[in-house]
């Protein structure tokens, strides 16, 4: 009987927007899982406002499901960078302790697998990671788009990675092509708040200034940004031979 009761106190709702259709659940906990478009096989048919609908029900769900309908429609309009919808997935403590971890990524940064393990205490549980990172039921409210390989390529996310690759364009953690990179920078500077800033290239495990020409290769591939001198070496990056970013 209490199963019963709890299915019934979940609805769902969608919004429309440039990435297609998201449908979310919610139950009066919480936002229970939400279910992207798919571009595996090219992008879906895009709309222009947000439409949003939302089934009727427990009145609690139902105001987590408008809650969370707002805000992703506010997230793909590029107008919002944090969320604040209550979330309640069901997962393992391990699975959470990884969501918790993965959701604290900044918006518009990248962190990789092995970044996230070592974060929840089990760096050497980068498959268990990637696991829990598949399973996230509640994208992009846990940010699994933000998780790379430990090369800096965007590896393993179910709707597909051409939308993976679209939503880190979006967020500036990438440019949208080589030659959109200097204005990227001129964008991730403005950002950040600072023309001092670094790029650890994944790949290599070099650190950069901006506009060393050795980030014109791998471009495509998220970069690790810091902020101050001494933080890249503190996260396992060495200085870069050409740019000498710890000379600067």
């Amino acid at each position: 009987m209490a199963a019963a009761t709890l299915t019934s106190t979940l609805i769902s709702g969608t919004v429309a927007t440039w990435a297609g259709v998201t449908r979310v659940t919610a139950s009066p906990a919480g936002v229970r899982m939400i279910e992207l478009p798919s571009w595996r096989d090219g992008q879906p048919e895009p709309h222009g406002e947000p439409e949003i609908t939302v089934e009727r029900g427990d009145p609690a769900a139902e105001r987590h499901l408008r809650h969370a309908l707002i805000e992703l429609a506010d997230y793909f309009a590029g107008r919002r960078h944090e969320f604040t919808v209550t979330l309640d997935p069901d997962g393992t403590p391990f699975y959470r302790g990884v969501w918790d971890a993965v959701a604290a990524v900044p918006y518009g940064e990248t962190r990789s697998y092995q970044e996230i393990a070592r974060v929840v205490g089990a760096p050497a549980a980068v498959r268990a990671v990637g696991g829990a990172n598949g399973a996230n039921p509640v994208a992009p409210f846990v940010p699994c788009h933000r998780i790379v390989g430990s090369d800096g390529r965007l590896h393993g996310y179910g709707p597909g990675l051409p939308l993976k690759h679209r939503l880190l364009v979006m967020e500036g953690a990438i440019p949208a092509s080589a030659e959109d990179t200097p204005a990227w920078l001129d964008r991730l500077a403005a950002r950040l708040g600072t023309d001092t800033f670094f790029l650890g290239s994944r790949a290599t495990r070099a650190y950069c200034r901006p506009g060393c020409p050795s980030q014109a290769r791998g471009w495509e591939h998220p970069r690790r940004f810091f902020r101050a001198p001494g933080e890249p070496e503190a996260a396992g990056y060495r200085p870069c031979a050409a740019c000498r970013p710890d000379a600067a």
